[in-house]
């Protein structure tokens, strides 16, 4: 949907409004999606997959984009207010994650409850995660319950830094996590499936930080030195997808567990190659960056949340019937490929319904609420001074 038809429909785009993350958002949703592709078709038992196979296996590094993007478009204003004297409104920001996040959660939940009838899915409802007990629904879920975690930190770190004894208390916050975070990580036995920290936002709080580091960054005067450097800009983009794929290759090739135990720090390191690249994209004025941020992309990014909460139980249902059936992928290839299309296809329709039915009429309400409240308190005694 265009920004002008965005505007007939009631929705309004915000005044910092940055197309090139919501192209982003497509990557992260596309990569995401064939990743459980990889794990439906069982094809990390497979060895001789070509390579942009193998590579699926690392997709689930969408989600860190995921949580990179959060952390800077949702900490932006914030930090762009603290700059600028202006208070943003808490009320107005956890209104504005409410109607975003918790409709179409909501109908999910009970929809896995009434598909499934396992109790475990009522338990959602409170972002309380429950890994695969109400499978397929549930797969997903795990990632909203470390976002909602997020968006109840968020506001108050912000509003601690706009005093001298709160940066203070932030700080030290910081550092206590970083040794506990680096300590427990590389500690035996830390990293298992059924370890809930490693998910939490005390897990992966590395890739929101990293946003929000990014978002610091987009609002000072290295960023605009930045924009007038194309050839750094091209340089920092193209270094960084490249580590990003030999990254996730590599992750692919080792299997999750394997990898995680080798590199503790990989969702960190991930998600600072995944920051570079987000700046270099959005500094580059080439019109080459058409490649990965266009028109498809950005329509793909809009309808992300509805495919992220849709496309599992399409892969599931559309593909297990054969899998069941003693069908294998390389006797059926053709049985398996044409499921693989339509599972796409309905996946996408019904996403793009979700997102006009259900999210859109949400959304309106959402972009009516003003982000902020006027001139901060401290802002104002400094103007008085």
């Amino acid at each position: 949907m265009s920004e002008a038809a965005e505007a007939r429909a009631g929705l309004r785009q915000p005044a910092n409004y940055l197309p090139e993350l919501e192209s982003l958002r497509g990557w992260a949703i596309l990569l995401v999606v064939g990743f459980h592709y990889f794990g439906i078709l069982g094809l990390a038992e497979r060895m001789d997959n070509p390579l942009w196979v193998t590579s699926l296996g690392g997709g689930n590094t969408g989600v860190t984009l995921f949580f990179v993007l959060s952390g800077f478009l949702l900490s932006r204003p914030f930090l762009q207010g603290l700059r600028d004297g202006q208070q943003v409104s808490i009320r107005r920001f956890y209104s504005a994650r409410f109607f975003r996040i918790v409709p179409l959660y909501y109908a999910a939940v009970l929809l896995a409850w009434l598909m499934t009838q396992k109790a475990a899915a009522l338990k959602a409802l409170l972002f309380i995660p429950i890994g695969f007990q109400a499978f397929p629904f549930s797969v997903p879920w795990w990632s909203l319950c470390t976002e909602i975690q997020f968006y109840l930190l968020l506001p108050w770190a912000m509003w601690l830094l706009r005093y001298r004894s709160g940066r203070w208390l932030v700080a030290g916050a910081l550092l206590v996590w970083t040794v506990a975070h680096v300590y427990l990580f590389h500690s035996p036995g830390w990293l298992s499936p059924t370890n809930f920290w490693e998910n939490s936002l005390f897990g992966r709080a590395g890739a929101f930080l990293v946003g929000a580091a990014c978002a610091r960054f987009s609002l000072g005067r290295g960023y605009d030195w930045l924009r007038e450097q194309a050839l750094v800009c091209a340089a920092l983009l193209v270094c960084s997808l490249l580590g990003l794929g030999r990254l996730w290759l590599w992750f692919s090739l080792n299997g999750e567990r394997d990898a995680l135990q080798a590199l503790p720090m990989y969702h960190n390191i991930e998600s600072i190659l995944w920051g570079a690249a987000m700046l270099g994209l959005l500094a580059l004025n080439w019109r080459i960056k058409a490649l990965l941020a266009n028109p498809l992309l950005d329509h793909f990014g809009r309808i992300s949340y509805s495919l992220y909460l849709i496309h599992v139980p399409v892969q599931f249902y559309c593909l297990y019937p054969l899998k069941a059936a003693g069908m294998t992928l390389d006797a059926n290839a053709d049985a398996y490929l044409w499921r693989i299309g339509f599972s796409l296809a309905l996946s996408w329709a019904l996403a793009w319904l979700s997102y006009r039915l259900v999210e859109m009429p949400f959304l309106r309400l959402k972009s009516h609420l003003a982000t902020y409240s006027g001139r901060a308190p401290w802002a104002r005694r400094a103007a008085d001074a």
